[in-house]
């Protein structure tokens, strides 16, 4: 078996072994991310609201969502997605204020560093933060918490 043969299917399943699944139908997902033309926001929506134009520029991003009475924040970084924990681990730092840079999370209130896709904090490289599986289906970027 080589090595690319042993990625996990989610990288946070490294970290996560709850969060680990055959498949992506096997997951409850739920929206959070609605993509449209621009940012205007139309009706009732309890989703968080970006540009189109946002996401195809290629440039980072975060969006902090409440799902299920918990702060996740979602990431856009070297166009793929990414969501963990939105409370740092060290203090409660709102992580989706954070710079991104190098596929890690700096946290703005203290500095501790996260790697986006497992959660591991880059110091002592320990699993600090949860991070879950996010898809996009279209206009849609979805979670799992499950």
């Amino acid at each position: 078996m080589s090595d690319s043969d042993r990625v996990p299917r989610f990288p946070n399943d490294v970290v996560s072994p709850a969060n680990r699944a055959d498949g992506n139908e096997e997951r409850e997902w739920q929206p959070v991310i609605e993509i449209r033309e621009d940012q205007s926001c139309s009706g009732e929506s309890t989703l968080k609201i970006v540009s189109r134009s946002q996401v195809e520029s290629g440039e980072d991003f975060a969006v902090e969502a409440l799902i299920d009475g918990r702060v996740v924040a979602i990431f856009r970084h070297a166009g793929d997605w990414y969501a963990m924990d939105g409370m740092c681990s060290h203090q409660g730092g709102p992580l989706a204020e954070g710079v991104v840079r190098d596929g890690c999370v700096t946290c703005p209130w203290h500095g501790w560093q996260y790697d986006l896709a497992t959660g591991i904090q880059m110091i002592n490289r320990q699993p600090l933060q949860e991070s879950f599986p996010v898809r996009q289906l279209e206009d849609r970027v979805e979670i799992s918490l499950t």
